[in-house]
């Protein structure tokens, strides 16, 4: 039997967050404190004298600064689990931490998007995102048009895609195109990441499948499943930036462990990432503050 999805909160913003990946916070910084931090930093400047009381806001405002900055970069990450070995503990597991560390999604296999649409009932800020036709894409179109309409249904608020790999190394775009748009059609408006193995393909099959998700409607074109070749490279995540230019967005996914590589994706252009590993990424950062 089909569960009823999570319901949006009246401060969600679905459609901004298909064609905004990362949402800011600035609005949490006190206004008062940054204009007090500016003139601090113009008196020492002017080499004039900072009071107790200005250098104190001043250190807050940098407080403050730091620890959005942490949040923004935290609020970037899907935090995955797509092993076959996994139970229901190793899922309420991630979904704890997602909740714990401000993560923007969990992103399972199908059978557990109820459990974590149960889990999280409590958590509408943390979305939950389904693999579909995973992890070879070599699916028929039909089949990840069900699995599609099945994962929303259960409470999938996002879904990962493999593009057909096959027909990309065979040249038939236009296969590959018209794939994605049934999908992101079924997908009815949430957000769809399409999946197209850059480690199997020529810098020339990247950029014409990126064109593919891009001019499919999808919300974003994702570098791995992380179960073939080296995942991704910040090459890969340059050149698809450069392709979507700015019309969705770019996930960096598959074998990214530590939060230099973390950092790294993002320095290329990352605008959202896909990682096992986001407790130890979160602590790592955290320790770095």
């Amino acid at each position: 039997m089909f569960k009823f999805k999570k319901k949006n909160t009246e401060e969600e913003q679905p459609e901004a967050e298909k064609t905004v990946p990362v949402k800011t916070e600035e609005a949490a910084i006190n206004p008062p404190a940054e204009h007090a931090a500016e003139q601090g930093v113009q008196k020492a400047g002017q080499g004039a004298a900072i009071s107790a009381d200005e250098m104190r806001e001043f250190e807050e405002f940098r407080r403050q600064k730091k620890a959005l900055e942490l949040r923004r970069m935290l609020r970037m990450i899907d935090h995955t689990l797509l092993k076959q070995t996994a139970t229901r503990e190793d899922v309420k597991k991630l979904c704890n931490e997602a909740r714990e560390f401000g993560f923007y999604s969990v992103c399972v296999q199908p059978v557990y998007v109820g459990l974590c649409c149960d889990i999280l009932r409590d958590a509408p800020s943390v979305k939950i995102a389904c693999v579909v036709g995973f992890p070879m894409g070599e699916n028929t179109t039909a089949t990840k048009v069900f699995e599609t309409k099945r994962a929303i249904a259960d409470g999938a608020d996002e879904i990962d895609m493999v593009a057909c790999i096959s027909a990309i190394k065979n040249g038939n775009y236009s296969y590959v195109k018209k794939e994605i748009k049934q999908v992101v059609k079924a997908a009815k408006g949430n957000p769809v990441k399409v999946i197209i193995e850059t480690s199997l393909l020529t810098r020339d099959e990247m950029v014409r499948a990126a064109i593919c998700a891009r001019d499919a409607g999808a919300a974003f074109v994702k570098t791995s499943t992380g179960y073939f070749g080296e995942g991704a490279n910040a090459e890969d995540v340059k050149l698809l930036k450069q392709t979507v230019a700015g019309k969705c967005g770019v996930k960096a996914s598959g074998g990214i462990r530590t939060a230099e590589q973390f950092c790294e994706m993002i320095d290329a252009g990352a605008d959202r990432i896909g990682t096992s590993s986001g407790k130890e990424i979160a602590k790592s950062l955290q320790e770095k503050e």
